[in-house]
């Protein structure tokens, strides 16, 4: 008898089992189609919804989806029309599920028109109608509040996208829609979704290319393997060649760096292997250092072989020509310039003979080390390696040295100073190459500066003189070739002499570039070979002329070697000549110059110590008064700041500088153009321009930097002031204050327009919480200032989540809270873990949180000033709650612990009177917890200890002092800043608006934190209505622990809904 065809129904449930019998099932399920095709898709459609309800990435669900896929998008021989029938008839159904409620619905229907999109092959058939309509749903479904359907309408708008007639895809609503969710999306599984649906065109290349920067591992992989398989490497600019390969090879993750060495193979691969080809795409002048980690990087997977390259001199085929030339015959290189080494080929034979040298010393070592026929192995592939390098270098130190000396004074500075590196390779224990080394430095100091644009045009490799534009790095290069080759002293005068004879030459450019010169040689230089006679004779011909000069440039390299000076010869050794003049650049000047003096001043003061700099000022104010004290108030009155900034103590003039307002660009130098900077664009430096021109031409940025190393290096005793300057002994910033303003700036800050604060505030705020318990204090300090300057605007609770991270970070272990004293924590967890300075901290928060909600509303006060008020005591709650104190018998002297007893349970009360009068529900909720973990934490003898103390009702419902006395200065700070910073923590971005509006949500259950303390201890919730606190205030002394605890004890709160409870958890 003939087979009858299975159900729908049947079919389905064997596709669900497993992978290998799709196939069969596919062809079922087209015999079926054809037996009734009137009945088929009613029948089909009717069978899938149970899988379109489940939204949990099921196994049989997925195999189910797999299979739909497969057998809509088949077209078996001869039944080609029919099967596209069937599939608009199928996707059509779809479509109209698409806008479901259900987000399971969703989800599967936009995986499922994906899945077949994806797979219909390029004969299959669409109409029109169909077309426009799954580009309007899907495009709709992009904006979907859940993650999952807005990538899988990703993945299904993949192939709808049209290029247009241009072919570049600009045109293409899909495509712009794509790049604009791409950079405004926060679920990492939609970028990436996006990024693999994206169309490549050179529109969408730098989009690409800039994901490479994504902060998701999955994303930035994504970006490389599409860089490496569909786009070319001729369609991308040198520009985003060189980003791209430069963030791939300095990868931390191990996955994505992956992807980015297949991707550098691959373009090595397009240039058929040649290496210099790809150094010459990546332009190695401009961007050396990825020139040469893509060198080292082909070394280190054997695509390059050291020792074969220095076979192929031998050979007499060297890459680029090699190093062993025909000095004499180069020297007409004005006929000839294709004589000259190209800078691709100085750095491959330069990180070539570095790689050779390498191996040299780590065979020398293995040889050293081996035994017996080791031994003799290990030496004869020491000689080996050291005869390949000896093949890929000239003959001696005198060929290097011309070969350096023609590309000198051919302009090409680049190629000459990678060839000067390589002198460090060679053998120089003959006097004859330390002089001749000597004097071409001595040549080359002593030359004035000069253009790029003044070379031959044929030339390349050029650079600029430091002091007309140039990076520098030349001028450097040679003052480390002349310390390898010379005596401390001999550099010193050498230096000295070649600067004094730039001086005489008068011009700004060769004064600016002496001064750098003595800046170079002071950077790293003995002491003692810095005579006082040299020293002042820096200070009398440079350094004084300089600091008056009419250039900002010159003042500012002036203001440099001064610096440098000071941190050599030390501050009291000039009568305070060097910090007066430091902290006049800084009062008034360029920008620029002020950035110098500012980071001068920070290391000074973190050398020698801030009250030695102080007291330099304060005799020569003493010396000034006694002259003429008269005209020096009148010039006070006249200059407005300056003389504040002049005579205060130098942490409240850094202070000063850090809280001026910053503009948008950064105009380093007087007479220079402003930076104009798109911080909004798609940035293919990674951000360095910006960085460049904000430490150039911000002081803000140089004056936090420094305030930041002061108080990670000194702590608070780096702020004390005992000289009295002026009327000023005690300095208004103290460690606390700086902190706390640190940590506003951080939170203000806009990395896009200021990276470089940005980055060296996210790196200084963990390593401060990480650093001995005297310093990481000070974050907890900082606490409550940072909390009221920044409560003035809403995100307040974005602020509580940071402050809990860092008090996380600043926690510290039993054994260090007790002192080492194993008799009190031998009944405590070993990891268990407080934050330093926790029972202060949570002292001030509750005490805050009873201060503001007692403070009495008048009819004047907004909305919005109520709803501020109520995400600020949430706030307090919430890093109350989130901070871990110490138990007070932890503590080792018997007067500490007295005081943690009295503050703990003064804590215990203050957040108990303000849990009765918060009318919000969950920071009630979180006020009464902190006062169960507060008595906890005090232990068994803080009923006593409470008793002592007298507190009545009026004690504590009075709003406590203020527990830091800083804020005045420190509110003028957050009132007058107008950014708020990127989201810090996993905070949802409205999620102080939610706890500022929380009465109106339905309550939820929530676990007593004191159960792991005391089992018979019931829930202490907070009241429904503000005017519970009068029936759970005490009213007379607390004589025992569990009767406290009963006394704020409630009626346990319901669960309304489901919906209630979830919008309860988003806010919580």
């Amino acid at each position: 008898p003939a087979m009858t065809v299975p159900s729908v129904g049947k079919i389905l449930n064997d596709a669900q089992v497993s992978l290998a019998v799709h196939k069969k099932c596919v062809k079922q399920m087209i015999s079926r189609r054809h037996a009734d095709q009137d009945a088929f898709l009613p029948e089909l459609c009717n069978a899938i919804l149970p899988v379109l309800l489940e939204f949990k990435r099921d196994l049989c669900a997925e195999r189910i989806v797999r299979f739909l896929v497969s057998f809509t998008s088949a077209r078996p021989e001869g039944f080609e029309e029919a099967s596209d029938d069937f599939t608009e008839a199928f996707l059509g159904f779809l479509l109209n599920l698409a806008t479901a409620r259900d987000k399971a619905v969703r989800f599967r229907t936009c995986q499922i028109v994906a899945g077949v999109l994806n797979a219909l092959g390029p004969e299959a058939e669409i109409s029109d109608d169909l077309y426009e309509r799954m580009e309007d749903v899907m495009l709709e479904r992009l904006r979907d509040k859940t993650a999952a359907v807005r990538a899988q309408a990703a993945r299904a708008l993949s192939r709808l996208q049209d290029g247009g007639e241009g072919g570049d895809f600009s045109d293409d609503k899909i495509t712009s829609a794509f790049l604009t969710l791409l950079g405004a999306e926060k679920q990492p599984q939609v970028r990436k979704a996006i990024l693999g649906s994206l169309a490549i065109s050179d529109h969408t290349i730098p989009h690409v290319v800039e994901r490479t920067r994504d902060a998701a591992d999955d994303v930035r992989r994504v970006a490389y393997l599409a860089l490496t398989s569909k786009v070319p490497v001729e369609s991308v600019s040198i520009a985003l060649r060189a980003a791209a390969i430069r963030r791939g090879l300095a990868e931390r993750s191990p996955s994505v760096r992956q992807a980015a060495v297949e991707m550098l193979k691959r373009w090595w691969l397009a240039f058929e292997g040649d290496v210099l080809a790809l150094l010459a795409a990546l332009d190695a002048e401009t961007n050396e250092h990825t020139a040469e980690a893509v060198v080292k990087e082909l070394i280190a997977c054997g695509k390059i072989k050291p020792d074969e390259v220095a076979q192929s001199v031998a050979n007499g085929n060297p890459p680029g020509g090699g190093l062993r030339r025909d000095t004499h015959a180069m020297r007409t290189w004005r006929e000839d310039p294709s004589m000259l080494l190209t800078p691709e080929a100085a750095v491959y034979w330069r990180v070539v003979c570095e790689a050779l040298q390498l191996a040299v010393t780590q065979s020398g070592v293995t040889a050293a080390t081996a035994v017996g026929q080791n031994q003799v192995v290990s030496a004869a592939v020491a000689g080996e390696r050291i005869d390949a390098l000896e093949a890929a270098l000239p003959v001696c130190a005198k060929d290097l040295l011309d070969l350096v000396t023609v590309h000198a004074d051919a302009g090409a500075v680049f190629v000459a100073r990678q060839l000067l590196q390589i002198l460090n390779l060679v053998d120089l224990a003959d006097a004859t190459a330390r002089r001749g080394a000597a004097a071409f430095v001595n040549q080359q100091l002593r030359k004035t500066p000069t253009n790029a644009n003044d070379a031959h045009l044929d030339v390349s490799g050029t650079a600029s003189s430091y002091a007309l534009g140039g990076t520098g790095a030349w001028e450097r290069c040679l003052v480390q070739t002349l310390r390898a080759v010379s005596e401390p002293t001999d550099v010193v005068a050498v230096v000295v002499a070649a600067a004094d004879a730039l001086r005489s030459s008068g011009d700004d450019a060769s004064t600016a570039q002496a001064l750098f010169l003595c800046a170079l040689l002071l950077e790293n230089v003995q002491r003692a070979a810095v005579s006082l006679e040299t020293g002042e004779g820096i200070m009398q011909t440079l350094v004084r002329p300089g600091v008056t000069h009419v250039s900002a440039s010159v003042r500012k390299e002036a203001v440099k070697t001064l610096g440098l000076l000071g941190v050599v010869r030390g501050v009291a050794s000039d009568d305070g000549e060097t910090v007066r003049v430091l902290r006049t650049a800084l009062a008034a000047d360029a920008p620029a110059v002020r950035c110098i003096a500012a980071k001068a001043l920070g290391d000074l003061a973190l050398l020698y110590g801030a009250q030695e700099l102080d007291k330099q000022v304060n005799a020569t104010n003493e010396a000034v008064e006694r002259t003429d004290a008269d005209e020096a108030e009148d010039s006070e009155e006249e200059a407005g700041n300056a003389p504040s900034l002049l005579n205060c103590p130098i942490t409240d003039a850094l202070c000063f500088v850090m809280d001026e307002p910053v503009t948008d660009d950064f105009a380093a130098l007087d007479e220079n153009a402003q930076f104009n900077i798109d911080a909004n664009g798609v940035d293919v430096t990674g951000g360095a321009a910006v960085a460049e021109a904000e430490l150039e031409g911000c002081p803000g940025t140089a004056a936090a930097e420094a305030l930041a190393k002061l108080v990670l290096r000194r702590g608070k005793g780096g702020f004390v002031n005992g000289s009295g300057i002026g009327h000023n002994a005690n300095p208004s910033s103290d460690a606390t204050v700086v902190v706390a303003k640190l940590l506003a700036q951080y939170l203000c800050v806009d990395p896009r327009a200021r990276p470089r604060l940005a980055q060296c505030l996210a790196v200084f705020f963990p390593s401060l919480a990480s650093a001995p318990p005297d310093r990481r204090r000070l974050v907890a300090d900082a606490a409550i200032p940072v909390l009221r300057a920044l409560s003035v605007e809403k995100g307040v609770a974005r602020v509580a989540v940071y402050l809990a991270h860092l008090l996380d970070f600043a926690a510290v272990s039993a054994e260090q809270v007790s002192g080492g004293d194993d008799g009190d924590v031998s009944n405590m967890p070993v990891s268990k873990t407080y934050a330093a300075g926790g029972v202060d901290l949570l002292c001030a928060l509750c005490e805050e949180a009873l201060a503001v909600t007692s403070r009495p509303v008048s009819s004047a006060t907004t909305v919005t000033e109520k709803a501020l008020a109520k995400a600020y005591v949430a706030a307090l709650a919430k890093l109350a709650v989130a901070t871990n104190v110490a138990p007070a018998f932890t503590v080792g002297d018997y007067d500490e612990k007295s005081v943690a007893y009295h503050s703990l349970i003064r804590c215990a009360c203050a957040a108990e009177a303000a849990a009765a009068k918060v009318p919000e529900k969950i920071a009630s909720r979180d006020l009464a917890a902190v006062a169960v973990k507060a008595r906890a934490a005090a232990g068994d003898e803080a009923p006593f200890v409470a008793s002592g103390l007298g507190l009545r009702e009026d004690d504590v419902e009075t709003p406590a002092a203020t527990p830091v006395c800083m804020s005045e200065t420190f509110n003028e700070l957050a009132v007058d800043s107008e950014t708020r910073g990127e989201d810090v923590g996993a905070v949802a971005p409205d999620a102080d608006e939610e706890a500022a509006n929380d009465a109106d949500t339905p309550g939820v259950e929530v676990e007593d934190q004191a159960a792991v303390t005391a089992s018979d201890e019931a829930e202490a919730p907070a009241p429904d209505t503000p005017g519970a606190d009068k029936k759970t205030a005490p009213s007379k002394p607390r004589t025992s622990r569990k009767k406290s605890e009963k006394a704020v004890e409630t009626a346990k709160p319901t669960r309304a809904s489901r919906r209630g409870a979830l919008a309860e958890n988003v806010a919580r």
